[in-house]
């Protein structure tokens, strides 16, 4: 029950920070970046599997009470951010090496993407990273958001028409953005370690003196 208390109240703070637009997603005028793409993969880093499946069912839950549809294209924003989630919650090769291997093939099957392959490249990266043994939190981060990377832009593919020229052009831009979610998800993740040690000092502290807040 605490853990499902805490779920909801992190997929709360998910939407808030939603409201803090970065830039739109390119093809679409409706969906955005936003510090929510930093957030929810580290729901699977302190919730593990149940609290990041229960911050996303909420998350999706919220977007269609306010919007009274989830198109597909829309679940470009939720899918994405829970596997990536996920990624963080297990070490399995499911979603650690098979599902951005899928992504890749999905991406080049398709008569666009096929022609835009380069950009599918980048997937390699969470597969090289499930062969090194020992991850960093660098690591951990770098192939989370890949993973959702490879999801996000799958989804994106088949659903919204976009030219191979606009895939090829992004190239640089993904390096960029990738970058920067992984490094902000290395200081949030260590941000929130410290928050959640200092509560573990201070419980243990009024417990051995016998206070009562």
């Amino acid at each position: 029950m605490k853990k499902l208390v805490q779920s909801f109240g992190f997929a709360l703070g998910v939407k808030a920070s939603s409201a803090c637009k970065l830039s739109f997603v390119v093809g679409s005028h409706m969906i955005w970046l936003s510090p929510a793409s930093i957030l929810v993969p580290l729901t699977g880093a302190f919730g593990g599997i149940l609290g990041a499946s229960v911050v996303c069912v909420i998350r999706m839950i919220v977007h269609c009470i306010i919007f009274k549809t989830l198109a597909l294209s829309s679940l470009a924003f939720f899918v994405p951010g829970y596997c990536a989630s996920i990624y963080w919650a297990t070490s399995s090769s499911v979603i650690r090496f098979f599902l951005p291997l899928a992504c890749m093939v999905l991406f080049i099957a398709h008569p666009i993407g096929g022609q835009a392959f380069l950009y599918s490249l980048y997937w390699l990266i969470p597969v090289v990273l499930f062969f090194i043994p020992r991850q960093s939190l660098f690591l951990n981060a770098l192939g989370s958001t890949f993973v959702a990377h490879a999801v996000g832009s799958v989804i994106w593919l088949y659903t919204v028409p976009m030219s191979a020229a606009i895939w090829l052009s992004l190239i640089p831009v993904v390096a960029v953005e990738r970058l920067l979610f992984a490094c902000s998800m290395v200081v949030l993740y260590n941000i929130a370690a410290w928050v959640k040690n200092l509560n573990v000092v201070s419980a243990l502290f009024v417990r051995k003196s016998g206070l009562t807040v």
